[in-house]
């Protein structure tokens, strides 16, 4: 039973130091953004990501790594550790690049240019024609499990109106600790030698009920007039990085 408990774990070694040397694409990358809760009246948060990946000649591939968000709707510490089925379109030349950021700019110039300022229009010029400029696209879609460490939020109060007539009580509850989300999204690579410079927007979906968010409004005289309880499932990422290709 030793024996071939050895030999098992031999071949899978042997495969998978296989396919690492078979992938075309290899990379240790590192990025920071914001995480925004999708519902009006919470703010974002930073959210900071170590990831690895790797690619094979046809594109597709995996990524794995290590994040954390300081505070969701005020309940601190958020960390995960997304994993990822994912397909890295072939690189584009640098001729190719610069004729896409061209076509990209004349298209703001004949659809937008002279609606605004001067300044206004020339800043979307340039941005259509940096945002063309990627060498090659990432699509993933994978989960992520994780842990809270935070505690339920403090309850917050805020007034306004006439003599602070009206007001807005609310605190975040969390319902369970450990997490699992849904993601799914897409990276622009941006290739310099050996580093990519990345963004990358992205949706995730709660399958786990962690975070309860309660909310009352009422006016100064007549008391609670009404009372939300909500939860919060849906993200939205938007994060920056630099990764390093080996």
């Amino acid at each position: 039973m030793t024996r071939n408990l050895s030999r098992f774990i031999i071949i899978i070694a042997a495969m998978l130091i296989e396919l690492s040397a078979a992938a075309q694409v290899k990379d240790i990358s590192l990025s920071a953004g914001v995480n925004v809760p999708i519902y009006k009246d919470i703010e974002g948060d930073a959210v900071i990501n170590v990831s690895y990946g790797q690619f094979f000649r046809n594109g597709l591939g995996y990524r794995a790594g290590l994040q954390w968000i300081p505070s969701v709707a005020d309940v601190s510490n958020a960390f995960g550790t997304p994993v990822a089925f994912a397909y890295r379109t072939k690189a584009r030349t640098l001729r190719e690049r610069v004729y896409a950021g061209t076509i990209g700019s004349a298209d703001v110039i004949s659809r937008d240019f002279g609606y605004g300022n001067e300044y206004e229009d020339a800043g979307n010029v340039v941005a259509a024609f940096l945002m063309n400029l990627f060498s090659d696209m990432e699509f993933f879609i994978g989960i992520s499990p994780g842990y809270i460490a935070g505690s339920s939020s403090q309850e917050h109060e805020a007034t306004w109106g006439t003599s602070w007539q009206y007001w807005k009580k609310s605190w975040t509850e969390k319902k369970s600790a450990f997490s699992f989300t849904l993601d799914a999204g897409m990276t622009l690579n941006y290739s310099i030698w050996r580093f990519d410079l990345k963004i990358t927007p992205a949706f995730h979906y709660g399958l786990t009920n962690n975070y309860l968010y309660h909310v009352s409004y009422g006016e100064k005289d007549a008391g609670i007039t009404t009372t939300d309880i909500l939860p919060i499932r849906w993200f939205f990422t938007f994060s920056g990085g630099v990764a390093y290709r080996f």
